[in-house]
């Protein structure tokens, strides 16, 4: 079935981001990025943030916000990857969360698209 846009009405932005450090992202530093995130897209916090251990798979953490959330990942690659994916109903500056992202982390190597909704 083809994709159409089934409430045109209601603002839906998405960005992921994806990054490789020098060292993988754990739980303590993804609750203060994902807090710090909220800030810089003025997003109001519901809960959270959240972090967890995925054992051998890596890290995972989320934090919900009024107008929805995100989701955060960092995998034992060589190097180290992230993954954020950040979902809204209300808009962001992609540029102004993944140039923060990059700074946050000290990327060594970053990527980020604006999903089209």
């Amino acid at each position: 079935m083809e994709w159409k846009n089934l409430a045109p009405d209601l603002v839906r932005q998405r960005i992921i981001i994806e990054g490789t450090t020098k060292t993988i992202v754990e739980p303590e530093q993804i609750k203060v990025y994902l807090d710090e995130l909220a800030k810089v897209t003025k997003m109001e916090k519901l809960s959270g943030p959240y972090a967890y251990s995925a054992h051998d798979m890596g890290y995972g953490g989320w934090i919900h916000w009024k107008s929805s959330g995100a989701a955060f990942y960092s995998y034992p690659t060589n190097p180290p990857l992230f993954t954020v994916d950040c979902y809204t109903c209300k808009p962001f500056s992609c540029e102004e969360a993944a140039e923060f992202t990059r700074k946050f982390f000290d990327a060594l190597d970053i990527v980020w698209k604006e999903v089209e909704v």
